[in-house]
């Protein structure tokens, strides 16, 4: 069996793996290809292998920078079908059609033809087909399972024959989403390192930082604005907000999702609570996800601007999470200027993002910056480390892809020292490699 790299060896985007096998092909994700543009240049050039030969796609989440490219793969003739879990396929619909409007922008500033359209998403939809976690599937030579990766709602690492491919892996101690499960015993793994040289803080601790924080707020009547991916983010913070005021540790105060995506998601979430935590699951059957008289979900332009008159203390969550675009660039043109504002980072930010600029103080504000990595939906180095271990004997190779350089030097280095095991950084003029 041989395995291509296509996608997130240079950059933490752009998942695209090929596996073939004799004359047989399949594709691990499809994903957009994203730098300082939501849909980058690089997502206009030709797919670098024969669309019409690949017999199935398998894929591991919903998120646009695995998913994003699907409907292009339609359109340049696949014929075959996509594999995923039954949440998958519900969250890549609603995230490829609402991110039409950016990517088509996209398109015009780099005056090209739209990368693809809706009817090329409908084509994609009735060539989709689900499965559920630990379901047997074969495709030719392929022995295919999808194991819980604990990233979002349905995410998947998968096996074929002798290989993991890990897709994203989910943090520990989330609110909502199931923990990750072991790793199972292959010879080789091709494994994510978005977080691969750094430790995520106070992760026992994450739900006291945050009452802190919006104590903070609170006492200081200020402005806290969470840039927020509307898949998962939005909906763990909110939630964790919501049992905070609950259980009378903060004051109430009043929450604003301007996110019409992050509202279609959560009617998701709940549709599918056996895929989430116990905790969570018996919440969202009892009560719905959100259902409080605390937070306002923004439906239209005059609740924004009741939104934006209202006087602090309040939050506001928009997307995006790495301010690339969406309702938060408008908002924070509002207040960029007042020294009330707090922002508070709760996920990664690319290193071409308008959020790493601020993070980085490349970008000034006025107002402060803050951090909580915690709620990061990623593992950190020692998180993947403890999850790569068990199977260290059995392991043969490593490729580590879904990272920048430094991360991924860092996190080889670290497994090659700590556990002696062959670990491999493809690059995109180097990226066939032989598994046995």
């Amino acid at each position: 069996m041989k395995i291509y790299f296509y996608g997130s060896t240079e950059t933490v985007t752009g998942s695209n793996i090929l596996l073939e096998d004799n004359n047989s092909k399949i594709l691990i994700d499809c994903g957009l290809v994203q730098k300082e543009r939501t849909c980058d240049i690089e997502n206009f050039y030709p797919f670098p292998y024969d669309v019409q030969s690949i017999k199935a796609v398998l894929l591991t989440h919903a998120h646009l920078d695995h998913s994003g490219r699907l409907p292009k793969l339609i359109k340049e003739g696949f014929k075959g079908y996509v594999y995923s879990t039954p949440p998958t396929k519900d969250l890549a619909k609603e995230i490829l059609l609402d991110s039409q409007k950016i990517i088509n922008q996209n398109c015009q500033e780099l005056n090209k033809q739209r990368i693809y359209s809706e009817e090329e998403i409908d084509k994609l939809l009735e060539r989709w087909q689900t499965i559920n976690y630990h379901q047997p599937l074969t495709i030719d030579n392929f022995n295919i399972e999808f194991f819980n990766s604990g990233h979002i709602l349905g995410s998947a690492f998968i096996k074929i024959n002798n290989l993991v491919i890990s897709g994203d892996l989910g943090n520990k101690d989330k609110s909502l989403t199931q923990e990750l499960e072991p790793l199972p015993n292959v010879n080789y793994l091709v494994l994510e390192s978005t977080y691969g040289n750094r430790l995520h803080k106070n992760l026992d601790t994450r739900i006291n930082d945050l009452e802190k924080i919006i104590e903070k707020v609170i006492y200081e009547k200020r402005i806290l604005l969470i840039p927020t991916f509307a898949l998962e983010r939005a909906q763990e913070i909110i939630f964790d907000i919501q049992k905070l005021i609950e259980t009378k540790k903060i004051p109430d105060i009043k929450i604003y999702l301007d996110s019409p995506l992050a509202k279609k998601i959560s009617r998701i979430y709940e549709k599918y609570p056996e895929y989430l935590n116990h905790n969570a699951s018996v919440e969202i059957l009892t009560e719905g996800l959100f259902n409080n008289d605390y937070l306002k979900i923004i439906e239209n332009d005059q609740d924004e601007l009741e939104m934006i008159k209202k006087q602090p203390p309040k939050i506001i969550l928009a997307g995006s999470g790495m301010i690339m675009g969406g309702k938060i660039v408008k908002i924070l043109d509002q207040y960029l200027n007042n020294e009330k504002l707090s922002i508070l980072f709760i996920g990664y930010q690319a290193p071409e993002s308008l959020g790493r600029k601020i993070l980085d103080g490349e970008m000034k504000i006025k107002g402060e910056i803050l951090t909580l990595f915690s709620y990061s939906a990623h593992r950190d180095q020692a998180g993947i480390l403890e999850w790569v271990k068990p199977q260290r004997f059995n392991l043969k190779e490593i490729f580590l892809v879904h990272g920048n350089n430094d991360e991924k030097k860092a996190l080889q280095t670290l497994i090659m020292d700590s556990l002696a095991l062959k670990t491999t950084i493809p690059h995109n003029k180097e990226n066939v490699f032989e598994i046995l």
